[in-house]
């Protein structure tokens, strides 16, 4: 969404194995004269206008707490700011600090990575919990509640069966994505251990996610508004089964994407 002539806001959501993609995606987006400001609260991505130019990205999961027997803040800062030195001593650029990863930026494609260890890598990432199951049960506890709170809904033409279709539908959308992101990490885990190369999603499988992820929000969002405005229980029925019926869609999509990143 943009606000501004010079102002780009995007929802991305990435899990952990999504960084080498994220890191393709921002040169991207780098080269189209959009260059990434901050990173707000939601994954929502701040891209300010630039002059188009050829960057490499790193996205960086650095684990100082690991490394850290003293977990004072001031302590920690130290540390921190002698490992952005460090980085930047390197030739790497730092332009978003968040908890738990670093981004940064070189003009030189020659720069040497700021994680050559694909094991201390993949432990970094490994680490890092996916989302997508906290996201599944408080969305699913919220509809729960709604449907108990509006009992009369399943007492109309269908709406039992509709009512079941909503529940499935979000089970499976959100239940595949915490799949998805459990069978890379086994997968990696067993490339790692027989000395095989670690495979990430490719930016094409991201971009059809961040697709996926902008029909859900919409979707989610339409529901919402729709229940609370829409008076006739009937008319929230059909609403409900077409919002069961776009995220069947959205499943289909995802399981295709999924298929073609293991295959």
């Amino acid at each position: 969404m943009r606000i501004s002539k010079n102002i780009l806001l995007k929802e991305i959501p990435f899990e952990a194995r999504d960084c080498h993609a994220l890191e393709l995606y921002l040169s991207e987006m780098a080269a189209k004269g959009w260059m990434l400001d901050e990173i707000w609260i939601f994954n929502i991505f701040k891209f300010k206008r630039c002059e188009p130019k050829n960057l490499r990205f790193t996205v960086d999961i650095p684990r100082l707490s690991d490394t850290c027997p003293d977990t004072s803040l001031q302590n920690y800062e130290l540390l921190f700011n002698e490992y952005i030195e460090i980085c930047e001593s390197s030739g790497w650029k730092h332009i978003v600090e968040d908890s738990e990863y670093q981004i940064f930026f070189t003009e030189d494609t020659n720069t040497v990575d700021i994680q050559t260890d694909d094991s201390l890598k993949l432990d970094s990432l490994l680490k890092i919990n996916s989302g997508y199951l906290i996201q599944m049960l408080s969305f699913f506890f919220l509809a729960m509640t709604w449907g108990k709170n509006n009992p009369t809904i399943e007492s109309y033409s269908y709406g039992k069966l509709c009512m079941t279709i909503f529940y499935s539908s979000i089970t499976f959308f959100f239940g595949l994505n915490f799949l998805e992101d459990l069978l890379w990490k086994l997968n990696a885990k067993k490339s790692l251990k027989e000395g095989n190369i670690v495979k990430y999603p490719g930016l094409s499988s991201f971009k059809i996610k961040l697709l996926i992820q902008k029909y859900n929000s919409v979707a989610i969002i339409i529901l919402l508004v729709g229940i609370f405005i829409l008076q006739n229980e009937n008319q929230v029925i059909y609403l409900i089964l077409a919002f069961s019926i776009g995220f069947i869609i959205l499943t289909i999509m995802l399981l295709v994407n999924i298929i073609k990143n293991h295959s």
